[in-house]
């Protein structure tokens, strides 16, 4: 194998693994929303148990009790869509590493493998996009929480 062929051979490996960048700093981001809903979540849990223990509220306190029973309910749904998004980050980084992988075996194997390099590439382009569309949606229902606590 000449210089050419190597560094071409390179360029090939490389390509899956800036993707795998990309993919890693996406479900960074993810987590890092991920821990701040948790620890929102236990705080509006304690003033939730609170307002529970309480024998006799005020009307606003009544008001504040139903506004935290609605924001956490939609916390737990942003939860699990954080926590899908997570996972199909993870899943896209294993699937891009795997085509690094393929791509460096194809260079000597006998037979041709990229059916399966390109299907395993566009598999982990779907898993990122698909990613990116359950934090558009986390998103949706962010706004929708703020304004719950705007209104109490």
């Amino acid at each position: 194998m000449d210089t050419t062929e190597i560094i071409k051979a390179i360029q090939y490996v490389l390509a899956p693994a800036i993707m795998v960048s990309a993919a890693a700093l996406l479900t960074l981001g993810f987590q890092n929303k991920s821990s701040n809903l948790a620890s929102r979540f236990r705080l509006l849990n304690s003033e939730k148990r609170l307002l529970d223990l309480k024998e006799k509220r005020a009307g606003y306190e009544d008001a504040r009790l139903n506004s935290l029973e609605q924001q956490i309910d939609f916390l737990v749904r942003r939860a699990f869509l954080i926590r899908n998004a997570i996972l199909l980050g993870y899943s896209s980084i294993i699937a891009f590493m795997t085509t690094s992988i393929l791509l460096f075996v194809n260079l000597y194997y006998a037979h041709s493998l990229y059916p399966v390099i390109i299907g395993v590439f566009i598999l982990a382009l779907f898993m990122l996009l698909t990613a990116a569309f359950f934090m558009i949606l986390e998103t949706v229902l962010f706004y929708r929480i703020i304004r719950l606590e705007d209104t109490v």
